[in-house]
């Protein structure tokens, strides 16, 4: 294995934008029609090992896998602290890659690695699952309690589509920001799903090891419940969206006492703080 990596403090490469040019045609009211070429996002099936044991295959934009498979690892439980990580290695395989994670002994729940029995879809964290009790996960409340303020939060929207390099090039994926307590973006980390948007985010904090205690997550997306089950586990005190919670995220974000926003009404709509 190879030595674990230090996570990028901005955005991923934006050279490695996972994306390729897609032929169209824009149709026209008038029924008239003009060729385009669009730049689509990769999504390609990323599978995810544990000392080179099979666990789960979830599809994935195929950038920052390594913050992926440990964000991932730290959000579902598997893992019970990123320091027992001894390397990370992303492998390309036969349609897709691989992301072996190495733990030292005694560093997984093995009563989380029941092996997935299907892929993980880009937009749905449950796929696999066997049991109904394993979807929603009992949480604790978090450590630290922070509440951003509404221009910290303004301002981070304003800031956040210009540090979205794929984005601006594909139109497409979401994204997962850490802001600070002022309002400033520190990372963004991208994806097709915004599930594994955020799985990346957990993981280049804790593989950068930013202090998470003062600041919150700021998501291009809707606010489901799984997004705020990740949060939770990984301790993160505040979770902005871009559009309302599902009755569910609620419940979950007040059982965890998460600070739960998001942005509509020309302001900052707050439900949970």
């Amino acid at each position: 294995m190879n030595d674990m990596p230090k996570a990028a403090k901005l955005n991923a490469d934006p050279a490695n934008l996972c994306s390729r040019a897609a032929e169209g045609e824009v149709l026209l009211g008038d029924g008239s029609a003009q060729a385009v070429t669009w730049q689509v996002p990769e999504e390609v099936p990323v599978a995810i090992q544990y000392n080179s044991e099979p666990y789960t295959v979830m599809m994935a934009t195929p950038a920052d896998l390594r913050d992926f498979a440990v964000g991932f690892s730290l959000a579902e439980a598997i893992l019970k602290d990123a320091a027992d990580i001894k390397g990370v290695l992303v492998m390309p395989v036969e349609n897709g890659l691989t992301v072996d994670v190495a733990v030292a002994d005694g560093g997984l729940d093995k009563t989380k690695l029941v092996r997935r029995t299907m892929e993980g879809r880009s937009g749905c964290g449950l796929c696999g699952i066997e049991d109904i009790a394993d979807a929603i996960k009992p949480l604790r409340p978090v450590a630290h309690h922070f509440a951003p303020s509404v221009d910290a939060i303004l301002k981070a929207a304003q800031t956040l589509p210009s540090m979205q390099p794929m984005n601006r090039f594909n139109h497409t994926v979401h994204a997962a920001a850490w802001v600070s307590p002022e309002g400033e973006i520190q990372i963004v980390r991208e994806d097709v799903g915004r599930h594994n948007a955020l799985d990346k985010l957990i993981g280049a904090l804790a593989l950068s090891k930013t202090g998470t205690a003062r600041g919150f997550v700021l998501m291009s997306s809707r606010c489901s419940y799984e997004l705020v089950q990740k949060a939770a586990i990984a301790g993160l005190p505040a979770l902005v969206t871009v559009s309302a919670p599902t009755a569910l995220a609620l419940d979950l974000a007040k059982r965890a006492k998460i600070f739960l926003g998001c942005l509509g009404s020309g302001g900052v709509v707050v439900f949970n703080r």
